[in-house]
Order: structure tokens, then sequence, then C-alpha cells
């Protein structure tokens, strides 16, 4: 059988998240070309020369025009809603870092300009693919599910903080318990129009889900405590946890030689955002679930706000 052509991926902006999970995972990936495009001219060749990248773009509008398989946008939240456009327009698979906009509003015009033209809109959320996170998604019947993920000393704006950061544990705990959220209930604490911590617990069916973020801790952490009949899982920051039973205790970790990206979910993400790029086909049922995701964080920033 031929080999599987190789996809010109386009990465736009080459910011933190860029440089530290995407890049290196596709320049090295078999089945990937990437394509750098950055306006940044100092940084397009430094990162070309890093990772033997031959073709690169310093505008959009010249990385559109190559045809590129498919983009990826890792740029400033603020400007993702004109680069997402202009690719969904141009018929290219866009993939975007978490959120999509900071606005429902914003972000609906995307999620409709994609079903509209059939195209692939991909927002990428890592967690969902983090191997510690599956396994909890395939017990089923939670009771209860808590997820908090705190930082030291970094309030902010309540929504930039709700859309940037808190989105992960929001979109994690919609993507363990699926379905309508009932009985939602936010509880903040605002200083100086800076959001330092915020609370919030709803139901789904008989399933309590409790998400927390507090940007003044002590501590930086991310922990999940996930609750069926007979079971419990505590996972701490995604790569290690316990499994407790009745008379049992399963420690659940990793080889020592296992990549950070792995345990993350950042390389079983790109394979599926590959396979999507692959079939071409378009996912109403994916598009909503961003809406939703996007829903609910709307709602969050109102009850902080109001």
């Amino acid at each position: 059988m031929p080999d599987t052509p190789r996809l010109r991926i386009a990465l736009i902006g080459l910011g933190s998240i860029a440089r530290k999970a995407y890049l290196p995972l596709l320049a090295t990936h078999a089945e990937v070309t990437p394509v750098l495009c950055t306006r940044d001219a100092g940084t397009l060749a430094q990162l070309a020369r890093q990772y033997r990248v031959r073709e690169t773009h310093t505008t959009l509008e010249d990385a559109i025009r190559s045809r590129p398989d498919a983009a990826m946008v890792h740029s400033a939240t603020e400007s993702h809603a004109a680069i997402v456009a202009a690719l969904l327009r141009a018929d290219i698979p866009v993939f975007v870092d978490k959120p999509l906009t900071y606005s429902l509003a914003e972000s609906e015009q995307l999620l409709d300009l994609a079903a509209q033209r059939r195209g692939i809109l991909y927002l990428g959320f890592n967690r969902r693919f983090a191997p510690l996170i599956r396994e909890l998604a395939a017990a089923a019947n939670p009771v209860q599910i808590a997820w908090r993920k705190n930082r030291v000393d970094q309030p902010a704006d309540p929504r930039v903080f709700i859309f940037d950061d808190f989105i992960h544990v929001i979109d994690s705990l919609r993507f363990l318990a699926p379905g309508p959220v009932t009985d939602l209930r936010v509880f903040s604490r605002v200083r100086a129009g800076k959001l330092e911590n915020i609370q919030v617990q709803w139901t789904r069916n008989e399933t309590l889900l409790l998400g927390g973020m507090n940007r003044i801790s002590g501590v930086t952490e991310e922990r999940i405590d996930y609750y069926t009949p007979g079971n419990t899982w505590t996972i701490d920051d995604l790569n290690a946890g316990v499994h407790y039973a009745p008379g049992e205790v399963r420690p659940r970790q990793f080889d020592n030689w296992a990549a950070t990206l792995y345990k993350r979910g950042f390389v079983d993400l790109i394979a599926d955002w590959l396979r999507a790029v692959r079939t071409g086909e378009s996912d109403d049922a994916a598009l909503e679930d961003i809406r939703e995701t996007h829903r609910l964080c709307e709602t969050v920033v109102e009850r902080v706000s109001g």
C-alpha cells in the first residue's frame, strides 16, 4: 500500500502554548509537515531553524494562499475571531486553542459560519484526552465529580479568568458528565475588579458537579475527585492518582519515561485532530458541544458580574 500523504499543517501564531506543546509534537510527527506563520520575523527564523521547518509565512494571507491541508490557531484570544473566520471562508479545517473567543456571541458567529460552510472547527481541550481522565470517563454512573484548579497570585478580569482558564474546569466536568446543566450555583470573590476565587456547582440527572479555581491560593495544583457507587478516584495534576474500592487501593501512575505531553493529553489530542482533518467531515455534534461549553462560561461570567 502507498504511504499516506503527509498533511501540511499551518501553525498560526507561535506563542507559549505553540512552543511548549504543539510544535514539538508536530515537528516530529510522521504524518505532518509543519508550516510556520507569525509576524515576528525573529521568532519565525529561530523556530524554523530549531525544528528544521522549510516553509514559513509572516502574514495570514500568505499562509492561506499556500493552501495548507489544515491550520492551527495559537495566537492571542483577541485575534481568534478574525483569523478563524478567514480560514473557514477559505475552506481550511481549523484547530483553535481554547477559548474560541471571549464572548458567546462572537463564538456563536464562528460556529454558525463553520456549520454553514460544512467546515471543520476543532477546539483543543487537552484534558479530554489525558489518559487518567479517559479512565474516569469510562467509569459509568458518577455520583459526584469535583475538579479544582488553583494558582498563586493570579487574580484577573472575570471574563478573562473564566474564558482563558476556568473553561478547562467547566469543559472537563461537562465531558465527564455530558448533558443539560441544572441547578447551577456560582460563588465568587471579586476585589478591585479582579476575580480571585470562583466555585460553581450544578447537577446532571443524579450527578453533582463541583468546580473551583482559587487564583490567590498558596499552591498551584489541579485535583479531581470522582465517585461512583463503591469507587473513588483521586487524580493529581493529571499525572498520578489512586483508585479506591472496598478493600483495595490501586495507584494510577505512569512509567517513569512517559512524556509530559502524553500524560497531559496532547499526544492523543493531536491524533484525534489529524483524524478529523483526514476524514474531512464536519461534525455538528462537536460544534454544539463547543457552543455549550462557551454558553456555560458566559452564564458564569454574567453571574459573577451581575
